[in-house]
């Protein structure tokens, strides 16, 4: 068996793409793996097609040998676009040998620790504070909208959910000047206006699920780690899963003492022996959700992996 083609696609996901690799080989398997980031699409796909001379002619189901060959070739840009395409072709990769020996992918990996895997509901209130409409969903208007949408999430069966900066309002906004641009947007410093708007967010979120399911709040890249900790403290009274925080500073994170994430199966058992839990992190297709479920499926130290219930 052997590569004849790699391709990388973007599929319009309604306000953001998505950007999917097809492994294609000459006894007629075909691979499938997700690589997307709505930011920089068309930088994965490049990088997706400057590996892909390396690939042609090779043996796919030699999966970690490949892996290695991308990695040395592209070692000079450690992370970032580049690693997301090797991320989006080994997955792929590993889609092939799976269904080559004819078993599921979580089989390659010592099989299953479990047969179910618990789910949050992440972005609650921010897809709706954005696309309320495009979806036909009802708007987060004031706090007694994300009050019903807290009961909405008890009803529907979650036992967790995420939420970022989200502000009420006709329209509502979300707050992400980490992701932003323009003059003074640049501090990271939490404001007293915006504290109140976090810890109103928080409340009313809390009286709609009530005491049996936790929130997590994803702070982004939106502030310094002094207003982080700041946050982390005024939320202190609810029931919180995490504060989740990016940083590329692991001083900063220590200090903070967040939870941390994480997507791949070896730091996951690295976590494991730290007596760690890891939740997996997707934010695009259900693809990627269904790599993260066969990740789940042969971890033993796993919390609710994310899923995007408003899109």
């Amino acid at each position: 068996m052997r590569i004849e083609r790699v391709e990388a696609f973007h599929c319009d996901a309604g306000w953001r793409p998505w950007t999917f690799v097809k492994v294609e080989t000459d006894d007629g398997l075909v691979g499938w793996g997700e690589c997307s980031d709505s930011r920089n699409p068309y930088g994965i796909a490049g990088s997706v097609r400057d590996l892909t001379d390396l690939l042609i002619g090779e043996d796919p189901r030699a999966v970690e040998r490949l892996y290695w060959d991308m990695l040395r070739t592209l070692r000079q840009n450690l992370g970032g676009t580049s690693h997301k395409a090797i991320a989006g072709i080994e997955l792929a990769l590993w889609d092939i040998k799976a269904k080559a020996l004819g078993v599921p992918v979580y089989e390659l990996f010592g099989g299953p620790m479990r047969d179910r895997v618990g789910l949050y509901w992440s972005h609650c209130g921010t897809t709706r504070a954005r696309h309320a409409e495009q979806l036909g969903l009802p708007p987060l208007r004031t706090y007694d909208d994300v009050i019903a949408l807290g009961r909405e999430v008890v009803e529907r069966g979650f036992s967790a959910l995420k939420t970022n900066v989200v502000i009420p309002g006709n329209p509502a906004r979300t707050y992400f000047p980490g992701f932003g641009r323009g003059p003074n947007s640049t501090d990271g410093v939490v404001t007293q206006e915006t504290l109140e708007q976090i810890e109103a967010l928080i409340a009313a979120f809390s009286e709609g699920v009530g005491p049996k399911v936790q929130i997590a709040l994803d702070l982004n890249y939106n502030f310094r780690p002094a207003g982080v900790v700041d946050i982390g403290r005024r939320l202190e009274r609810f029931n919180m899963q995490w504060i989740e925080y990016d940083t590329w500073d692991p001083a900063a994170l220590l200090q903070i003492k967040l939870e941390w994430l994480s997507q791949a199966h070896h730091i996951g058992q690295m976590a494991d022996a730290y007596e760690l839990t890891v939740a997996p992190h997707n934010y695009y297709s259900h693809l990627a959700d269904l790599h993260a479920v066969h990740l789940c499926a042969t971890l033993p130290n796993v919390q609710p992996a994310r899923a995007a219930s408003d899109g």
